[in-house]
């Protein structure tokens, strides 16, 4: 082989070497830079976590809120995290319920007959929020309520009060509530409330009108 090949071979070889040194520098660069692009995504988005509100409820309302504490209540998972709602979603439910005994009592001492909307918008200390109950308690509710406010007999109204919280406690099984939430709910039941506690059970509607 004449030293002319030889250097044309070695050429060949050295510029396939550099060739390849190339490539990989290349390669590697790109790497690093999609890393590094990945890291500012991250970081961006973990920022832009931090700084939004976390959304009562997870954003849920009315019914699809109360389909998701029934589930969790017979073994469903927390799919939304809202279980650290609890003592919030219970006392959704307290003025809600309360709000349609109250309603049921005004309407039967003056014979109207105008069941509250369901679900039903009630204002709480973070905003407002629709409470649903299921139709046939909703409607229970308000219709012993009414039974309630027009009855002047003791003894019925006695039955009446029993009635209502036997229903309070049905809706406090379906969401694994316990006693508390019946006791409370009841708490006024039969019982003249004060200017506060009016205000508190009155349907949002109600509030703004007043307030107006």
């Amino acid at each position: 082989m004449s030293l002319e090949n030889i250097v044309i071979a070695a050429s060949l070889l050295l510029g396939i070497i550099l060739l390849i040194l190339i490539i990989y520098l290349i390669s590697r660069v790109n790497e690093l830079e999609a890393r590094a692009f990945s890291n500012q995504t991250t970081a961006a988005t973990e920022r832009k976590t931090e700084n939004e509100p976390q959304k009562v409820f997870a954003g849920l309302s009315g019914r699809e809120l109360w389909d998701e504490w029934v589930s969790m209540a017979n073994g469903g998972d927390d799919q939304y995290g809202i279980k650290g709602d609890r003592d919030r979603f219970l006392a959704l439910l307290e003025l809600h319920i309360r709000s349609l005994i109250k309603t049921g009592v005004e309407h039967g001492a003056s014979g109207t007959n105008e069941p509250p909307s369901n679900p039903l918008k009630i204002k709480m200390l973070r905003g407002e929020f629709e409470s649903y109950l299921p139709s046939s308690q909703a409607g229970r509710l308000y219709t012993l309520g009414r039974e309630l406010g027009a009855s002047e007999d003791s003894a019925q109204k006695a039955a009446l009060v029993a009635a209502l919280t036997e229903t309070v406690d049905a809706i406090s099984m379906g969401i694994d509530a316990g006693s508390s939430l019946v006791e409370s709910a009841m708490r006024d039941v039969g019982q003249p409330p004060s200017q506060e506690t009016e205000q508190d059970l009155l349907p949002l509607e109600a509030q703004n009108t007043e307030t107006a």
